[in-house]
């Protein structure tokens, strides 16, 4: 059996519940009596709605919605020009919101929340999160479903406001709901703990960092890694910077170099003479395409001589809230 089977109070008695108790009954005190009455009947008829019959229903309520004539006030832009007739300014911070749906869901929990959705309801929400989260929600995707997307997705011209948020509400109660019955939340303890180290007091931190060597050497030079990134040597001193070059060969510099900003590179090229920063300007030009791992290793093996210089007092790094970075 399908939607279609179904009378017109039913499948409105399915929409309803779909749409939840909120929404529902805000659009049965709409309702004439004697219509909310044949609704409220019919869905004390109703036993068991498949959950075929109610993606048809759903799809055929997003198609009407998908009509224009169907619900004019509802289009963003008939809002828009409504605002602007009405000669109302908008704050200018409303106008630039666009967080997208779910900002707080990672791609990773939004492909699971959407795995058994409707591909009309994935399309809606794709078309309004970023598209990197979007496109590793439609990678997740069986390859069946990935096409029914996509093509409802490059049909979708307008996306009534209503709908939105039903779609939104939806969401964040399954996000809610997850969080609820102890879904695990994503989180880099290593970061975190590196990051809280790094604004303490230097003389706490290098002592925490030296009774967990004592506990777990591996865990204390992985801290101390995180603590370092080749990014912060932007902010090491020119003694330190002088005293890094010293111990670090040129070519490594330069793949180090490939991909950071004029801040960092500057900051070596004035603590070099003259030749030798034109020279390593020249190398970074010269390198061919390579990894971003090649890169990041070069990078690395720098920050390491980096960190053990500033353990020895031959640099300092400045660092967050707590004064000066340990590492």
């Amino acid at each position: 059996m399908n939607g279609q089977s179904l009378s017109g109070a039913s499948r409105c008695a399915v929409l309803l519940y779909a749409l939840g108790v909120e929404q529902a009954s805000a659009l049965l005190r709409k309702m004439e009596p004697d219509e909310a009455a044949r609704i409220a009947d019919a869905a004390r008829r109703l036993h068991k709605v498949e959950r075929d019959q109610l993606e048809e229903i759903l799809e055929s309520f997003y198609q009407l919605l998908d009509t224009p004539q169907m619900l004019p006030g509802e289009g963003a832009e008939f809002i828009q020009s409504a605002i602007a007739r009405s000669g109302t300014e908008l704050p200018s911070e409303v106008e630039k919101q666009q967080p997208g749906l779910c900002p707080e869901a990672d791609a990773e929990t939004l492909a699971r929340l959407l795995a058994k959705e409707h591909p009309q309801t994935i399309a809606v929400v794709l078309a309004n999160v970023d598209a990197a989260r979007g496109a590793k929600v439609l990678e997740s995707l069986q390859p069946v479903k990935r096409v029914e997307v996509v093509k409802r997705l490059t049909s979708l011209k307008r996306i009534p406001a209503a709908v939105l948020r039903q779609v939104e509400q939806a969401l964040s109660r399954q996000l809610r709901q997850r969080r609820g019955a102890g879904a695990a939340q994503k989180v880099d303890g290593l970061d975190v703990a590196a990051s809280l180290l790094k604004r303490i007091d230097k003389e706490q931190a290098q002592a925490l960092i030296d009774d967990l060597a004592k506990e777990d050497g591996s865990v204390s030079d992985a801290v101390r890694r995180r603590m370092f990134i080749f990014e912060d040597i932007v902010s090491m001193d020119d003694r330190g910077v002088r005293n890094l070059l010293k111990e670090i060969d040129s070519q490594v510099l330069a793949k180090a170099l490939k991909v950071a900003d004029d801040a960092l590179r500057n900051k070596f090229f004035r603590n070099m003479s003259e030749r030798a920063a034109s020279m390593l300007e020249e190398d970074i030009e010269a390198l061919p395409p390579m990894r971003l791992s090649e890169v990041e290793e070069a990078q690395q093996s720098i920050v390491e001589i980096a960190s053990r210089l500033v353990q020895e007092g031959k640099a300092v790094v400045a660092g967050g809230e707590g004064g000066d970075a340990i590492v």
